[in-house]
């Protein structure tokens, strides 16, 4: 799911993500600091195309694969299906520094935020609901270190965090573990509204996380999401269609190999 929302950002679906870097004064996509080890799953979508290749070549794009396998990876822990639209073209470009402009980062306000997600057409609501992917996965220590040790530059916890939750954080992320992981919700592991539920009762982790509940909005959704879970797995759905749909920025063709840009048909 990463992969794709990642890849969707920059440059719009085109499976840029996925190349490796030719020349080494060039870096592309994946080696950019936000993404260079943190997304994980490459060789198993090239497994994936090398098995698409050998059975029908040149008719699944690498953009392709990956909002297939977003939906089915969402699928497999707990969330619901969703119609996945064929036919996205895979993009030749892909560099490091558009990524930083492009994805929204841990510390952005609702205002960055909704902007953020204006640049490639989603609005707010997707924006909030989007953010419910974070129902699953894990996060550095180190991404919420200030909320935990160092508010606002004041050497204090965030008073606005849960105080046995951030006790138990301290134990599982001490200072010293800044490249340690934490669930980045109570349910890690399976998808489902339980991220929002941490957020209303004070146990979010990463400062864009809890910028939702800084806005009515964000807060009408949350309270939504854990009223009627399955309102939300069916919202996320079609969210991520919408996203699915982000235009490439320079269309290619269908390459081969989802690394490299050539050859392609």
């Amino acid at each position: 799911m990463r992969l794709h929302f990642h890849d969707c950002f920059v440059r719009g679906c085109d499976g840029s993500v996925l190349l490796n870097s030719t020349d080494p004064d060039v870096l592309t996509e994946r080696f950019a600091l936000l993404n260079n080890n943190s997304l994980r799953g490459f060789e198993q979508i090239d497994e994936i195309k090398m098995e698409l290749e050998c059975a029908c070549p040149g008719v699944v794009s690498c953009a392709d694969i990956l909002a297939l396998v977003a939906r089915d990876a969402t699928v497999k822990v707990g969330g619901w299906s969703w119609p996945v639209f064929l036919g996205r073209i895979d993009g030749t470009g892909s560099f490091a520094d558009e990524v930083n402009g492009s994805l929204p980062d841990r510390r952005d306000n609702f205002t960055k935020l909704v902007e953020t997600f204006a640049q490639v057409g989603l609005d707010a609501k997707d924006m909030i609901i989007l953010s419910g992917g974070h129902s699953i996965g894990q996060v550095h220590c180190g991404a919420f270190f200030e909320r935990l040790y160092n508010f606002e530059g004041q050497n204090i916890t965030d008073p606005s965090m849960d105080p046995e939750f951030a006790e138990l954080l301290k134990a599982q992320c001490p200072q010293t573990t800044p490249f340690g992981f934490m669930a980045l919700d109570a349910t890690n592991g399976t998808f489902d509204s339980t991220y929002y539920l941490d957020l209303l009762t004070n146990k979010g982790l990463l400062p864009s996380d809890v910028a939702l509940l800084s806005d009515p909005l964000g807060v009408e959704y949350a309270i939504k999401a854990v009223q009627d879970p399955n309102a939300f797995l069916f919202e996320f759905g079609m969210a991520m269609i919408k996203m699915g749909n982000i235009p490439s920025a320079d269309p290619y063709g269908w390459r081969k190999h989802c690394a490299f840009t050539e050859p392609k048909y």
